[in-house]
């Protein structure tokens, strides 16, 4: 796994405040070329989005825009995260430009902010719960290690405002993750595949699979990059 990523995720973990996190996001993101960003959770159809902010990196006149409005229920990028688990260029959000109104206008009046590209992360949380991290800023340059590694850095910070901001589901005094499943983890943190991890174990390669799939049942996540991030979150893992 990537020096730097592990720093600043380490670097997070022992934030207690909102304003340290957003001082180390700014730099983190900043060194891949984005500008500004948002982490928050999605609300229900007609709900207000401010709750569910976490961090706004935004500029203020749109934000306040955006959450007065409600712009969050016609943002063709915030709805496309209910349709995938993977991260993708607001570009890439699908909307019918010339029949569906109210969501070009959110695109259009963001490009007048200066908004014009993004890339989006959705993250999926225990209990059905939606949420994304946004980020501003162009996105070609992006090769596939420095999006995995945004992936990531999204995960485990959108985790760690929740932990911050209220109630979240936490390891009260026992292991969630078998120590097996723990083993297999900190391999795939390390950025192991299965066969190569079956091959170190012992195991075979449908083994490794089902104890990922097993912890990420029993921790409510999404994907195994998500699990890997939830296990360093709550220290069930260490790198």
């Amino acid at each position: 796994m990537n020096a730097d990523l592990m720093s600043t995720i380490e670097d997070i973990q022992h934030q207690t405040t909102t304003n340290a996190i957003m001082s180390i996001m700014l730099r983190a993101i900043g060194s891949c070329g984005f500008e500004r960003f948002i982490i928050s959770g999605l609300p229900d159809p007609g709900m207000d989005v401010r709750p569910f902010v976490l961090l706004s990196g935004w500029d203020a006149e749109w934000y306040e825009r955006y959450t007065g409005l409600g712009y969050v229920h016609l943002d063709p990028v915030a709805r496309h995260c209910y349709s995938t688990t993977l991260p993708f260029d607001w570009s890439d959000a699908p909307y019918d430009r010339d029949n569906d109104g109210p969501a070009r206008r959110v695109m259009d009046e963001a490009r007048d902010f200066g908004m014009d590209e993004g890339l989006c992360v959705p993250v999926h949380m225990e209990g059905g719960m939606q949420g994304v991290v946004s980020l501003v800023g162009e996105t070609q340059h992006l090769d596939e290690k420095r999006r995995l590694e945004l992936h990531m850095l999204s995960l485990y910070v959108h985790g760690r405002l929740r932990y911050l901001n209220g109630p979240a589901v936490r390891p009260q005094g026992r292991r969630i993750i078998t120590p097996r499943e723990a083993e297999i983890l900190k391999w795939a943190a390390a950025g192991k595949t299965a066969a190569e991890i079956a091959e170190i174990t012992g195991l075979t390669p449908r083994t490794i699979n089902q104890h990922c799939e097993n912890a990420q049942k029993r921790m409510g996540t999404s994907n195994r990059l998500h699990i890997v991030v939830e296990a360093i979150r709550h220290k069930l893992i260490t790198l």
